[in-house]
């Protein structure tokens, strides 16, 4: 059965109209206070000029990495992280030390969702090669995860070398905080090995039943680990049928993303309220355990709306589910 808490929500550091830091953090009490469990933010050096991003009159892209720690110290409760960090574009201790005193400062709060990348331009940012994330993203992994569970690391990578280095704090979850793998099926060897959870966009029940479920049991089999389904999807609470129609173009160009066929009907939570709890409990029972929701189409609406939709559906949905 399907809970409020079974729902994070994900803000933005972005915007066509800009947020302030202010304003992020506020969303994110609010999420606190309605009991969705946890706020994630992406962690992009740079804005794209493709996809939702062109329609924005500004490039504005706020450093995630600093909003964060304010969430951290505005919040008492809720989990906090990244949706997702691009391991490739710094190196791993720097990532491991961040990522441990951040989790200190939050009492343990610390979600770790990562991910490989994909749009050039941040890759241009740091001078790092695109086309070798798959191969940095794994020795990132490995050296990250040793750092926070070794008193001493020594490796001998491709791209990363350490030797007899220690880390210290260590993140007060153990073994460490939940790593949440970001990407496709690809991925899931990874979110196998080192993660709680894959998180993947919008996955419909046929593709989870038959597809996803399937191949987590499979690696989790290859190193004794239950990773989870987790889906990330746009949501959007209508008022009424009317109301819903009107917002379907902003939906439809979301999940255009990946692939313009796709039906947003079918791979978001949208629609009366009666729809999403319906939409939510069907991907539940399909296997998907948690739900990263965004309620800004990405940022094409201000945080303002998205705080307004995380009251409507705390309040008509939550009691649905």
């Amino acid at each position: 059965m399907a809970r409020i808490s079974d729902i994070s929500i994900m803000l933005f550091p972005w915007g066509a109209k800009n947020p302030s830091v202010h304003e992020i953090v506020d969303a994110a009490k609010l999420a606190e206070e309605l009991g969705f469990y946890s706020v994630t933010l992406p962690t992009h050096m740079t804005m794209p000029p493709s996809w939702l991003f062109r329609t924005f009159p500004n490039r504005d892209v706020l450093d995630a990495m600093v909003v964060v720690p304010a969430i951290a110290a505005a919040t008492s409760s809720i989990k906090i992280g990244f949706n997702s960090v691009l391991l490739p574009l710094l190196p791993p201790y720097q990532w491991a030390k961040y990522l441990a005193t951040l989790d200190v400062m939050s009492g343990g709060r610390l979600i770790v969702g990562a991910a490989m990348g994909w749009w050039e331009e941040d890759f241009a940012a740091v001078g790092v090669e695109r086309k070798r994330r798959g191969r940095l993203f794994d020795e990132q992994l490995e050296v990250i995860t040793r750092l926070w569970t070794q008193e001493k690391t020594t490796f001998e990578g491709q791209f990363y070398q350490l030797n007899d280095m220690p880390l210290e704090p260590k993140p007060i979850q153990k073994p460490y905080p939940a790593i949440w793998i970001g990407g496709g099926v690809k991925a899931i060897g990874r979110a196998a090995r080192y993660g709680e959870s894959i998180l993947c966009f919008w996955p419909d029940e046929e593709q989870a039943q038959s597809l996803w479920i399937p191949k987590l049991r499979d690696e989790g089999s290859k190193w004794g680990t239950q990773p989870k389904l987790a889906s990330f999807t746009f949501a959007y609470v209508a008022e009424d049928e009317q109301d819903f129609q009107s917002n379907l173009p902003k939906l439809r160009e979301g999940v255009a993303f990946e692939d313009p066929s796709v039906d947003p009907t079918r791979v978001t939570i949208s629609g009366v309220p009666q729809r999403c709890a319906q939409r939510i409990n069907a991907l539940m029972q399909a296997g998907v355990a948690h739900f990263v929701v965004e309620f800004q189409f990405h940022g094409l609406e201000s945080v303002s709306f998205g705080m307004r939709q995380m009251e409507r559906f705390a309040r008509d949905v939550a009691p649905l589910l």
